[in-house]
């Protein structure tokens, strides 16, 4: 049996970005609120909600990512729900696929062992 067999089937439909502790971008309201993103991909984000703050499903988000090179992409979506990683935001108005590549060449360069063990 190769390395290869014993990897999971990826079944998601687009690839999701998970960030080091220390290289999460912020994404800003239109309240001027801002707030870490723990992960990424061209249709979700997973945002880290401010202490004690609850979102319900349904919810509507919109705002700005501010990406490692400086650009910013405006976003839209809605709460899809509330866990323990945080707060899953579905986009109607997501993260170009553009965007998603460079942030993950910036996080394989500047933190090398971070996604390998995920």
């Amino acid at each position: 049996m190769s390395d290869e067999d014993d990897k999971p089937v990826q079944r998601r439909r687009y690839y999701r970005l998970p960030y080091p502790e220390d290289a999460q971008p912020p994404f800003r309201d239109h309240d001027g609120r801002s707030y870490p993103v723990l992960e990424l991909s061209e249709k979700s984000v997973v945002i880290a909600p401010a202490e004690g703050e609850t979102w319900a499903k349904g919810d509507p988000v919109s705002g700005e990512i501010l990406f490692s090179d400086g650009e910013s992409e405006t976003i839209s979506g809605e709460v899809l729900r509330q866990d323990a990683r945080g707060v899953v935001v579905l986009l109607s108005d997501g993260v170009t696929f553009h965007h998603v590549i460079k942030e993950q060449t910036f996080v394989k360069k500047h933190y090398p062992l971070f996604l390998r063990h995920r």
